[in-house]
C-alpha cells in the first residue's frame, strides 16, 4: 500500500513538472515575442546584394520583409544597398558600404511621440522622418563629427573620407558639431541661409550654395559608378552597341531604381499617408517616369493597376514599355501592406522571351498616388534588363 501510494505520489510531480515546464516554456515564449514586439524598429522593404543586421554579436542577413529592432547594426556590404520602413512611418534608404546603428526607436501610435536615436557609423543615408511629432532631443542622429536633429525633414548624410557632406531637402536639420574644439551649431533646409554643407573631420564647416557632387544633384552616391570600367562590375554586362548617352541613362535609370523615394524631382514632397480610402480605384494614369533599358532609352511607356481598398489588395496589374528589342510587358498583383504594396510580378517578358523582376510600390498624397520602382530582365541570362520609377495616379474624371 506505501509503494502504491508513492508510486502514484511519484507520478503526480512528474505530471506537475511537466505541466509547469510547458507552462514555463509557453510564458517565456510570450514574454520573448512581447519583447520582440515592443524593441521592433521597422522592416526592410528591399535588400540588395549584402544586407545584416547584428545584435549581441549574431548577425541576421536582411531579405525584404525582414524585421529590424533596436540595438541593431544595420550594415550594406560592397554594391549592396537596403531600404528601411521604421515603425513611425519613416523611410531610410542605406548605400553601398554603410553601417547604420540603431540604439533606440520608440513611437507610440496614440500619442504620435516617441524617442530616435540613432549613429551613422559608416557610408551615408538618405532619410524622410516619420509621424513621430519631432522636438529638441527627441530625434538625434549621431556620427563621428555632428549630431543631427530634425524638424520634420527630408535629409541626406554621408560620411566620405571622415568628413560629413550633409543636405536639407525639406524641413529643417539642425547640427552640433562634436570634432575639434569649435563646437559650432547651424541649420540647414530650403528656407534657411544654407541648404548644403561639409562638416569636415577636424571640425571646421564649409557652407555650399550648390549640391555637393558626392549627392549628384539630388541623389546619394550609389553601387553604380558613371564609368564604363565600373558598370562591366554590376551583375548584367552592358552590350557593345550601347553608346555614352545610353550608358549615363541607364545610370540614373539603376539609380531611381535602387530609391523607393530618394529620387528628388518625383518624390521630395510627397509623404506616405495612411490607407483611408474606400472601394475599388483604377490607377493608370503616369504622372512621372524614369525608366531606362539596357538597350537604350524607352517608348510607348503605360502602366495599370486595379486596388481594391475594401479588401486591401491589387487584383490586377500590368505595364508595357517598348525598347530596341522590343516590348516589355509584365503582369502582377498583391495586396496592401499598411501603405506598402507587396506585389508579385505574375509574368513577363521581353518581345518573345520570357523575362522575371519586381514591381514595387508605395501609396502616397492620401492614398491617390502610387510611387514606385521596375526592374525587370530576361530570363536567358544575356544582360538585357531594364528598370527604374514611376509616380501612377488615378485617372483624373
Amino acid at each position: 500500500m506505501a509503494w502504491c501510494s508513492l508510486s502514484v505520489l511519484a507520478k503526480c510531480k512528474i505530471t506537475l513538472f511537466f505541466f509547469c515546464s510547458i507552462l514555463y516554456l509557453s510564458l517565456s515564449s510570450a514574454l520573448f515575442a512581447q519583447e520582440q514586439e515592443v524593441a521592433t524598429a521597422g522592416k526592410a522593404i528591399m535588400a540588395q546584394g549584402e544586407v545584416e543586421a547584428s545584435s549581441s554579436e549574431q548577425a541576421r542577413v536582411l531579405v525584404r520583409r525582414s524585421p529590424v529592432y533596436a540595438q541593431d547594426l544595420v550594415s550594406t556590404g560592397q554594391q549592396s544597398a537596403t531600404q528601411l520602413r521604421m515603425i513611425d512611418g519613416g523611410l531610410l534608404s542605406m548605400q553601398a558600404s554603410s553601417e547604420l546603428s540603431i540604439s533606440d526607436y520608440q513611437f507610440d501610435t496614440q500619442t504620435q511621440q516617441g524617442n530616435i536615436n540613432m549613429s551613422l557609423l559608416k557610408g551615408g543615408l538618405k532619410t524622410i522622418t516619420g509621424a513621430l511629432q519631432q522636438k529638441p532631443d527627441n530625434y538625434q542622429l549621431l556620427t563621428p563629427v555632428a549630431s543631427i536633429g530634425v524638424r520634420g525633414t527630408h535629409y541626406e548624410a554621408e560620411l566620405i573620407d571622415g568628413d560629413l557632406y550633409l543636405a536639407g531637402w525639406k524641413g529643417i536639420i539642425d547640427i552640433a558639431v562634436t570634432a575639434g574644439t569649435l563646437g559650432q551649431q547651424f541649420s540647414l533646409g530650403p528656407n534657411m541661409a544654407y541648404k548644403f554643407a561639409i562638416v569636415r573631420a577636424d571640425g571646421s564647416v564649409e557652407f555650399l550654395l550648390q549640391t555637393p557632387l558626392a549627392f549628384s544633384q539630388g541623389y546619394s552616391r550609389d553601387l553604380y559608378q558613371q564609368s564604363s570600367e565600373q558598370f562591366a562590375d554590376i551583375e548584367y554586362a552592358l552590350l557593345p552597341q550601347v553608346t555614352e548617352r545610353a550608358m549615363d541613362t541607364i545610370y540614373l535609370a539603376k539609380l531611381n531604381s535602387q530609391k523607393y523615394i530618394n529620387n528628388e524631382r518625383v518624390s521630395a514632397s510627397w509623404l506616405p499617408s495612411e490607407v483611408s480610402r474606400q472601394g475599388t480605384v483604377i490607377f493608370d494614369q503616369v504622372d512621372q517616369l524614369s525608366v531606362a533599358s539596357s538597350l537604350g532609352a524607352i517608348s510607348d511607356f503605360s502602366m495599370s493597376m486595379s486596388i481594391n481598398f475594401d479588401s486591401a489588395s491589387i487584383p490586377t496589374g500590368n505595364l508595357a514599355f517598348s525598347d530596341q528589342g522590343g516590348e516589355w510587358f509584365a503582369a502582377f498583383n498583391g495586396i496592401i501592406n499598411q501603405q506598402v504594396l507587396d506585389l508579385s510580378v505574375n509574368f513577363a517578358s521581353h518581345n518573345n522571351n520570357l523575362a522575371t523582376g519586381i514591381v514595387e510600390g508605395l501609396l502616397i498624397d492620401q492614398s491617390r498616388g502610387v510611387l514606385g520602382n521596375i526592374s525587370l530582365r530576361e530570363l536567358a541570362g544575356n544582360g538585357v534588363e531594364a528598370s527604374g520609377s514611376f509616380l501612377l495616379r488615378q485617372a483624373k474624371p
